[in-house]
C-alpha cells in the first residue's frame, strides 16, 4: 500500500491497517518476570530519536524512511515529548478559536497545508532477544495529531485520534538486528475540527513508544466483568478472554485471590459467571481489590502468557433519579485534572501522576 497526504483531510480515513483496540493489560513469560517487575515481551523505544522539523508536507524530507535516506540535516529530539517544548516551531494556547482561525479561511475537513507542521522521527534498534523469533508489534501511546509509520523501508500504517493508543504489526518487516521505524507526524488533519480544547495546541509523539511481542497464542483482549449482587457479599465474575494467534486447543487459566492471597477461584475458564461468596465490595471510601492472575497455555499444555490483573466488586445504579454505588448515594471527592507539567507539557511521568494524588 502507498501512503497518500489526502489521508489528512479525509474523515472517513482514520485509521490504515492499525491493530484494533484492546486491554490494557501487560502480557509476561512467567510470574516470575511478574515478581521482578519487567516483562521480556515489551521493549521500549522511548528516549533519544533522529529528528527534523518542517514547517509544512511540502518542505519535510519526504523519502527519510528509505533505508539509504541521507540523515545528515536531522537533529535529535527526546520521546516522549513535545516537538514544541524541545525548540522546534511555536507553542500556542487557544480557547473558543481554533488554532488556523484569523490566519487561513478554512471549512470541515480542510487543513492549511502552509501551516501544517511535520516532524519526521527516526529509531534504530536491535530486537530484544525475548521478542525475537516472535510476531512483533509497535504501540503509540500518544501521538498529536496524525502519524504515518514505515519500518525498514516499507510503509506499516497511518492513523489518528491523538489520545488513544495506535498499534500496527511489524512482523513482515521487522529483524533481528538494524531495524529502523520511521514516523511522520503531521499537526493537523481532518480530526482537528473535533480534537478542539481549551488547551496548548502541541504536537509529537508526547507518550510512550515501544514494541511487544505476541507468542504463537496470544491473549488479545480481557474483560473481568465484576458485578456486585444485592446484599453486597456475593461477587459474580465473568472473564471474557479473547485470543489470537494458534488458538486451537489452548486454555486460560483463572487464579483469583484476596488480599491475604486467599484463593476464591482456581481453575480454567470458558466465559461462564462466577458466583463467589463473602466478597468485599469496592467503594471509594474501601477500595477493595481482588488479585486476577490468568495463565495462558498452548495446545501442548506450554505457558505462553501471564496477565495480572486487579479487580474490585461494585454495583451501580439509579434510585428515583440518584446515582448509588453499592446501594448508597455516591458523592463525589476530586478535581479536574488534565495531564500536564509546566516544563513537559502532557508528556507526563510516573512521578507527575504521584503529586497530583
Amino acid at each position: 500500500m502507498t501512503p497518500e497526504l489526502k489521508w489528512l483531510t479525509d474523515p472517513t480515513v482514520f485509521a490504515v491497517n492499525r491493530l484494533d483496540a484492546h486491554s490494557d493489560h501487560v502480557c509476561y513469560r512467567s510470574e516470575a518476570e511478574i515478581r521482578l517487575g519487567g516483562s521480556s515481551l515489551r521493549q521500549s523505544l522511548d528516549g533519544s530519536w533522529r529528528f527534523a522539523y518542517s514547517a509544512c508536507p511540502a518542505a519535510r524530507p519526504a523519502d527519510f524512511y528509505r533505508e539509504d535516506a541521507d540523515l545528515s540535516a536531522f537533529g535529535t529530539i527526546c520521546v516522549p515529548g513535545h516537538i514544541e517544548l524541545q525548540g522546534y516551531g511555536q507553542i500556542q494556547y487557544t480557547n473558543t478559536l481554533y488554532p488556523w482561525d484569523g490566519r487561513c479561511y478554512l471549512r470541515p475537513p480542510q487543513i492549511d497545508w502552509d501551516n501544517t507542521p511535520v516532524g519526521s522521527y527516526l529509531r534504530e534498534f536491535d530486537l530484544d532477544e525475548g521478542l525475537r523469533g516472535q510476531r512483533v508489534c509497535v504501540s503509540f501511546q500518544g501521538a498529536e495529531q496524525a502519524l504515518y509509520v514505515w519500518c525498514n523501508g516499507h510503509f506499516v500504517g497511518y492513523a489518528e485520534d491523538s489520545f488513544t493508543p495506535s498499534e500496527f504489526d511489524l512482523t513482515p518487516y521487522i529483524r533481528q538486528t538494524g531495524n529502523r521505524l520511521c514516523v511522520e507526524v503531521y499537526k493537523h488533519s481532518s480530526a482537528s475540527w473535533l480534537e478542539d480544547q481549551d488547551f496548548f495546541r502541541f504536537s509529537g509523539l508526547f507518550r510512550s513508544v515501544y514494541l511487544y511481542a505476541k507468542p504463537k497464542v496470544h491473549i488479545r483482549d480481557i474483560w473481568l466483568k465484576a458485578e456486585l449482587a444485592e446484599g453486597n457479599t456475593t461477587g459474580l465474575l465473568t472473564p471474557i478472554v479473547k485470543l489470537d494467534g494458534e488458538t486451537d486447543g489452548a486454555r486460560v487459566h483463572l487464579r483469583l485471590t484476596d488480599g491475604e492471597e486467599f484463593a476464591l477461584f482456581d481453575e480454567d475458564i470458558d466465559g461462564s459467571t462466577i458466583e463467589l461468596s463473602a466478597i468485599h465490595p469496592w467503594s471509594h471510601e474501601t477500595p477493595v481489590l481482588y488479585h486476577a492472575l490468568l495463565t495462558l497455555y498452548d495446545a501442548d499444555g506450554a505457558v505462553q502468557e501471564v496477565v495480572p490483573y486487579d479487580i474490585g466488586f461494585r454495583r451501580f445504579e439509579m434510585k428515583d433519579g440518584i446515582m448509588c454505588l453499592n446501594g448508597s448515594r455516591i458523592i463525589f471527592n476530586g478535581v479536574n485534572r488534565h495531564e500536564w507539567n509546566p516544563e513537559k507539557g502532557r508528556a507526563i511521568d510516573e512521578s507527575d501522576m504521584h503529586a497530583a494524588m
